[in-house]
């Protein structure tokens, strides 16, 4: 299982619907409305880490209004 955290930009107006829709997203474990630097935060859990970039790339930059993210990947320690 791979976790990854996704850091999105979104724009002005578009925030809350587009959380509600990466929230629906499969991949998608938790979706929180942030402050600072960006709007949203989304927890993603993936069966196969090769999913990822299709998932992020795709699914999330799919959704209305998203305009940039980042993607940090968790590790074990």
């Amino acid at each position: 299982m791979t976790d990854a955290y996704v850091n999105i930009l979104v724009d002005p107006g578009a925030v809350t619907a587009a959380a509600n829709e990466i929230g629906d997203l499969d991949a998608v474990s938790t979706v929180h409305v942030v402050t600072g630097e960006y709007d949203v935060v989304a927890q993603l859990e993936l069966d196969d880490s090769d999913d990822l970039p299709r998932v992020v790339a795709d699914e999330i930059h799919g959704v209305a209004g998203v305009v940039d993210t980042v993607t940090n990947v968790a590790f074990e320690p």
